[in-house]
């Protein structure tokens, strides 16, 4: 029996776009770095992706990603217009926080989220409603990240939940497979009625049609 829900954030509970924050970066960058965003995303994106890893991990603060990410593209950013460039692309879905919030009425709901501390944050910040849940795991805190087994073993510590009796929701594959080999029940979130359906196909009860508090 499911008595756990455990969703991820991004692109679950709040959808975001990177384009939103490359168009605003690409206002900034020279000529030759405006190319490179253009023409090859995934070097472009390659380059940073370590030390978003070390932002993600806890390994770095906010203040030092900064500094790294203006030395590699050469430019020169405010602290203030670094951090709307890098986090003002989400946006809440209204239906899915509706629906843990009605879930949250008969079970226990958590968040398992590979995020930085900025992102989350700056989430919260703006859309209160999106922490409906009882606690979250937070990669930038555990220092570990999806789909590692250590992330799974220590987000299950924190919550006091047995991986039998969870069900886990994540937009990516290899984050429900990690969930999967650790114990936990898990569903690839691909939109809110397919979600629906295999919540209700794991016995969970959708409380009133799933769109309106019952």
């Amino acid at each position: 029996m499911i008595t756990d829900i455990i969703f991820d954030l991004g692109n679950v509970l709040v959808p975001f776009d990177r384009e939103i924050a490359y168009r605003r970066l690409r206002r900034h960058l020279s000529p030759d770095m405006a190319r490179w965003l253009d023409e090859d995303r995934a070097g472009f994106e390659a380059r940073l992706k370590g030390p978003a890893i070390e932002l993600e991990t806890g390994k770095i603060r906010f203040a030092k990603f900064r500094r790294i990410v203006c030395e590699v593209l050469g430019i020169n950013l405010s602290p203030e217009e670094f951090e709307r460039i890098w986090c003002d692309m989400f946006w809440m879905d209204e239906g899915m926080v509706l629906l843990g919030e009605m879930l949250s009425d008969r079970y226990g709901t958590w968040l398992a989220s590979n995020t930085s501390k900025a992102h989350y944050e700056w989430i919260v910040g703006r859309f209160p409603r999106v922490a409906f849940y009882r606690d979250a795991a937070l990669s930038y805190e555990l220092g570990v990240m999806k789909p590692a087994k250590a992330y799974y073993e220590k987000s299950l510590g924190r919550f006091g939940v047995e991986p039998k009796a969870a069900v886990f929701i994540d937009d990516l594959a290899e984050n429900v497979a990690g969930a999967r080999a650790a114990g936990i029940n898990g569903i690839i979130f691909k939109g809110r009625e397919p979600l629906l359906a295999e919540l209700q196909r794991l016995g969970v009860e959708i409380p009133g049609d799933g769109s309106t508090r019952s």
